[in-house]
């Protein structure tokens, strides 16, 4: 099946600047060129001497697939260059079997601990950058390593199942079955159909191995998806306390299958999978899972963790929806998890990102490097090609942020886009469009499902209603210089329950940080207030008449919203009545909310959903 949506190349990226763009560049300049960091993960592969379980050889995978990406958008040549040089060191380190990993041969048999999660993302890496820097060395160092993993995974006598513990399988032996994508992009790369062809009977298996093998836990058998996907079983029934991350992992396989093979039936298992988990369990600011997993609804908390890597395969899939069926929805979900989770878990300056972000309590302190920051900068290094694309062989503009793109739609003129913008902060935005010479073509523009009463014109004709939720559509002759204007409202909405809301602006979700206050409550580390601490007052039902817009503070994503809030009074926790009388009592102030996704340039405490109580509003 053609795709309706086609992602630009990565070169065609011409800019990218705004919040985004800044997140953007902060991990290439901080995160992916920090030579220490990528020498270690090539070290790894060089020296051989790692022998814990963990998933430490991934990480040159992640980086390779990140760095590719960046350096192209970036016309960085100094980290083209590293990319290029780490692809011919671990090409040398390859053994003559075309086992690439980080142990030695006598701790393994034939791997150890979680390598075909390791060999996952290295496939990744050396398959983007054959595909992105035509690097016949990485193709060749993928086929080599597709053929050790299919000889020594499968069906056929004498081959490791790919679920059970068995070597490679990694935790309880239930992650072997996500090793499908890269093998099968493997075979559509190469052209042998070989990969293909085992993607499909090890898919045939799944259910069988799965069933002899109930400790492996992580994912599901294809039937189960299947049954998930037609609403006759919830997630959290597929396998008991399934993992998000590899659960989306495998079907990214399945997806994969049906690019390679064109079968229906793929298709729609992973869009209805992908539908259900969208429609019923997403969470608000994009993220999903309970420490981890799918689980029952009642063991469901804001002060739960919610770890990054889920968030990266989620967007891959949306991405992958997209591409499929054209629909404006799936570009939303991952504007909302872009502009909310998953970048609230990195670090302002690019360095790291937090392996869990709440949405109440406070983020994990970033570490070494691990499968969560480097998911992080997997994602940001491609971010920039989610903003434009071709949808039916016309111009479209996905996501809003100060960017220039050149679109190549085929038999018309190439296109260059230019978004004048300080979107989220700011509704409205300037399209330039640009063709080499006039043309004749639909432009589509998407518009946000919050965005009930935006408005278009071009140039300087009549403002028209453009409806929420889809695309607009204009079909015109174009010719360069023509400027589209597009006004996208972005109400204040609150998310309330009987005593805790959470407000939103356009695409943002507001949190409560305790360090962002003119008063911290801080005294040499110790905390005096919290956020629970504090009771807004507003009816959620019309948050506009209680909450004040004000411009952030230098450096921070905005605006504010003021609002006032009542402290309580703090517990008597003191043995004595005279002790607890000095305590501080009930007060009032004004409090500042500001976006969720500036959580890494406040860090700290912080609440997404606060506690609130009515109040009669202001006339």
């Amino acid at each position: 099946m053609t795709n309706i949506v086609s992602a630009p190349s990565p070169r065609d990226i011409e800019s990218v600047c705004g919040f985004l763009g800044q997140r953007f560049h902060a991990n290439r300049t901080r995160r992916l060129k920090d030579w220490a960091l990528s020498e270690q993960f090539i070290r790894l592969h060089e020296r051989k001497r790692y022998d814990d379980w963990f998933w430490m050889g991934e990480q040159v995978g992640k980086w390779l697939d990140a760095s590719a990406y960046a350096a192209l958008i970036a016309r960085d040549g100094d980290l083209l260059q590293r990319v290029e040089d780490a692809i011919e060191r671990l090409a040398r380190s390859q053994e003559p079997d075309g086992y690439l990993g980080i142990t030695p041969r006598f701790h393994r048999n034939p791997v150890r601990g979680m390598e075909l999660y390791e060999m996952y993302y290295v496939l990744h890496g050396l398959l983007v950058c054959a595909e992105l820097l035509e690097s016949r060395v990485a193709l060749e160092t993928a086929r080599r390593l597709g053929e050790y993993i299919i000889r020594t995974w499968g069906p056929d006598p004498g081959q490791f199942p790919l679920a059970g513990r068995f070597p490679g399988n990694g935790h309880d032996g239930g992650e072997g079955t996500l090793i499908l994508e890269p093998i099968v992009l493997l075979g559509q790369q190469s052209g042998d159909e070989r990969f293909v062809a085992w993607g499909e009977r090890t898919l045939a298996h799944w259910d069988r191995w799965l069933e002899a093998y109930p400790e492996s836990i992580h994912t599901c058998g294809y039937t189960a998806m299947k049954q998930f996907a037609a609403g006759e079983r919830d997630v959290y029934e597929l396998r008991e306390n399934i993992h998000a991350h590899t659960f989306h992992m495998t079907l990214l396989g399945v997806a994969a299958l049906h690019n390679a093979t064109g079968k229906a039936e793929y298709r729609d298992v992973v869009l209805g999978c992908v539908d259900r988990l969208a429609e019923e369990w997403i969470f608000l600011t994009g993220g999903m899972s309970s420490d981890e997993r799918y689980v029952p609804r009642r063991y469901y908390h804001p002060r739960n963790t919610i770890e990054v890597c889920p968030q990266h395969t989620w967007i891959l899939l949306l991405h992958q929806a997209l591409q499929w069926t054209g629909e404006a929805r799936y570009a939303a979900e991952i504007e909302r998890d872009l502009f909310n989770h998953f970048l609230a878990a990195q670090l302002a300056d690019g360095s790291n990102w937090s392996y869990f972000t709440p949405l109440n309590g406070r983020a994990t302190e970033p570490s070494g490097p691990n499968c969560c920051n480097a998911a992080g900068h997997r994602i940001a290094g491609r971010m920039p090609i989610y903003l434009y694309g071709l949808r039916q062989n016309g111009p479209a503009v996905l996501l809003y942020t100060e960017s220039e793109a050149t679109l190549r739609p085929e038999g018309l003129p190439a296109v260059r886009l230019r978004q004048e913008t300080r979107f989220p902060s700011d509704a409205e935005v300037a399209i330039h469009v640009s063709p080499e010479q006039p043309a004749s073509f639909a432009l589509h523009l998407r518009i946000p499902p919050y965005a009930e009463g935006a408005t278009v014109r071009v140039g300087s004709g009549e403002a028209r209603a453009a409806r929420a939720g889809g695309f607009l559509t204009i079909e015109r002759e174009w010719r360069p210089g023509d400027v589209v204007h597009l006004s996208l409202p972005l109400p204040l909405r609150g998310q309330a329950g009987e005593s805790q809301v959470a407000l939103m602006r356009g695409p943002l979700v507001y949190a409560l940080f305790q360090d962002a206050q003119a008063d911290r409550g801080v005294f040499h580390g110790r905390r005096g207030l919290f956020p629970a601490d504090y009771t807004l007052e507003l009816d959620p039902a019309m948050p506009e008449r209680y909450v004040h817009e004000e411009p952030a503070p230098e450096g921070l994503l905005g605006p504010a919203l003021r609002v006032r809030a009542r402290i309580r009074a703090r517990p008597p926790v003191f043995s004595t009545a005279r002790a607890n009388a000095a305590l501080p009592g009930a007060t009032e102030q004004e409090v500042v909310l500001l976006p969720f996704v500036n959580q890494g340039a406040i860090c700290g405490e912080y609440q997404v959903f606060v506690d609130y109580e009515g109040r009669p509003a202001v006339p």
